[in-house]
């Protein structure tokens, strides 16, 4: 039994987009820092298939 092809190519360009998001909101001391974390660990996880 096969199992179906996962595309995880969308995840990880998010993940690489937030990831950069978030070390431009440390340099820049963003206040709403924590507001980016939601999309990083999410996408890292989809991305690794770990859920």
């Amino acid at each position: 039994m096969e199992q179906p092809r996962k595309y995880k190519g969308v995840y990880w360009l998010l993940f690489f987009v937030s990831a950069a998001g978030l070390a431009f909101a440390v340099y820049s001391h963003w206040p709403w820092l924590t507001l980016i974390l939601p999309f990083v660990t999410t996408s890292f996880v989809k991305a690794l298939d770990i859920i």
